[in-house]
């Protein structure tokens, strides 16, 4: 039950970033009990205004996944610090930081003087 849960919260995703909560790390915690799923979700930042609207579309993706026979509950963390090393390697990467056009060519220039 548990791969089909996540399966359904990976079809989340945060609006502001436009990626999907499993991959950015945002699940704190799943239980699964009898007829039971209880999620526990953090935002990217404690005075995320979307929060309400993450949690409520998770909640429905679970509910859709495992029946309206299950309680499903989603709560947010607010005290958890999300930071990009939670998320997926893949998804990581988009929040590196990339030299700026301007950066690339000083360095560029300053390699060309000093031979490296």
């Amino acid at each position: 039950m548990e791969p089909q849960v996540l399966a359904a919260l990976a079809t989340v995703d945060d609006p502001e970033l436009g990626i999907d909560i499993v991959s950015l790390g945002l699940v704190r915690r799943l239980d699964i009990g009898d007829r039971t799923v209880d999620v526990e979700l953090m935002m990217t930042t404690p005075t995320c205004p979307l929060g309400g609207l993450i949690s409520e579309n998770a909640r429905a993706a679970v509910e859709s996944a495992v029946g309206k026979d299950w309680t499903v509950k989603v709560a947010i963390d607010k005290a958890a610090v999300w930071s990009p090393e939670l998320a997926d390697p893949a998804v990581r990467s988009r929040f590196e930081r990339q030299p700026s056009r301007f950066e690339a060519a000083v360095s560029k220039f300053a390699a060309g003087l000093f031979g490296r």
